[in-house]
C-alpha cells in the first residue's frame, strides 16, 4: 500500500497556504500556532523540501509550496465533496455553514445545542475563515460582519455587535482608569483583524492615547482577550465574545454600562433555498436585537 506522507498534515498545510499565515490557519482549524508550525515542519522533513519561507512575523510559500498547495486544495475539496455525498446518502438533511472563527468559537457553537433540540434531524457542518467570502469554498450559507466581505451575496442581518473596554482586575487595581476619554498612560491591546474596535472607541471617547505606552498588537480577538486576562493592558472587545469572561471575573470593565456599536452579523445566502436553510435563518433571526 502506498504511504501518503502529507495526509496527517494536509489540512494544516492547505489552510496556512491559503491564508498566508500560520496563526490564521490555527484560528480557522481551532489549533495553536505551534501545532500548525509543527505540522508544516514535519511535512517538510518527510518530503525533504522547504514549503514556506519564514520571516520574523510572516510566512510565504516557496515555488514548491505553491505547486503543492494547488494539489492540496483540490484534494481537500474532493474529500469534502465525498463526505457530503456520504452524509446526503444517509438521508439526513445537512447544512454547511461557513463562519468567522472567533464568532463560531464564542457565540455560534455554544448555541448550536439549542438548534439541535429544535431541529434534531438537521446535520450542521461548520467551516471557518476570515475575510471576503470565496465562492469557490463549499458552503450553503455563510456568516460575516463586514459588508465588504459579503461578495455580493444576499444578507440577512441577525445580531448586533456591541463592544466595551475590558481588562483584568489586577490591572485595574494597579492602573485605575479615570474616565473613558482619559486613557493616557495605559497600554492599548490592539487586534489586527479588528482595527475598527479601538477606532470606534476613540471616535466615541476621544483620548490622548498617543501619549500612552506603545500598544500591544495581536492577530485575533481571542488572543487579545487572553492578553487582557493576563493583565497586559486595556482591550476593546465585543461583549458577545467576552460575556463569560466578565461573568466569571476573569475580565472586568472599568465602565460596564458604556458600550459602542461595532457592527452587525449577517447570514449570507447563495444558491440553495430550501426548508433547511429557512429553518437555520429563522433560528438565527430569533436572536435579532
Amino acid at each position: 500500500m502506498k504511504k501518503v506522507h502529507s495526509l496527517p498534515h494536509l489540512s494544516a498545510f492547505e489552510a496556512a497556504a491559503r491564508l498566508g499565515s500560520f496563526s490564521a490557519a490555527a484560528d480557522e482549524l481551532f489549533l495553536t500556532t505551534g501545532a500548525i508550525s509543527r505540522h508544516i515542519r514535519s511535512l517538510e522533513e518527510q518530503l525533504g523540501i522547504k514549503l514556506f519561507y519564514r520571516g520574523h512575523k510572516s510566512v510565504r510559500l516557496t515555488q514548491a509550496g505553491e505547486n503543492f498547495s494547488r494539489s492540496a486544495s483540490r484534494v481537500i475539496s474532493e474529500l469534502f465533496a465525498a463526505e457530503s455525498a456520504l452524509k446526503e446518502s444517509a438521508g439526513l438533511p445537512r447544512l454547511v455553514v461557513h463562519s468567522l472563527p472567533t464568532f463560531t468559537m464564542h457565540w455560534l457553537m455554544p448555541k448550536l445545542a439549542a438548534f439541535n433540540d429544535i431541529h434534531p434531524g438537521v446535520a450542521i457542518d461548520i467551516t471557518t475563515g476570515i475575510g471576503a467570502i470565496d465562492r469557490n469554498t463549499p458552503f450553503d450559507v455563510a456568516i460575516r460582519r463586514d459588508p465588504a466581505h459579503f461578495s455580493g451575496l444576499k444578507a440577512l442581518p441577525f445580531l448586533q455587535e456591541d463592544s466595551l473596554l475590558v481588562c483584568s482586575q489586577s490591572y485595574l487595581q494597579a492602573m485605575p482608569v479615570i474616565a473613558p476619554g482619559n486613557l493616557a498612560g495605559h497600554t492599548a491591546i490592539r487586534i489586527r483583524a479588528r482595527e475598527d474596535l479601538w477606532r470606534s472607541w476613540l471616535n466615541a471617547y476621544p483620548t490622548a492615547l498617543d501619549a500612552s505606552p506603545p500598544p500591544l498588537t495581536l492577530d485575533h480577538t481571542f488572543a487579545a482577550i487572553q492578553a487582557a486576562e493576563d493583565g497586559l493592558g486595556l482591550a476593546v472587545v465585543p461583549y458577545l465574545f467576552c460575556a463569560k469572561h466578565l461573568a466569571a471575573g476573569r475580565l472586568v470593565s472599568p465602565f460596564p454600562t458604556l458600550t459602542i456599536r461595532t457592527g452587525v452579523y449577517s447570514l449570507l445566502l447563495r444558491d440553495r433555498d430550501d426548508e433547511v436553510v429557512r429553518k437555520f435563518a429563522v433560528w438565527l433571526q430569533s436572536f435579532q436585537t
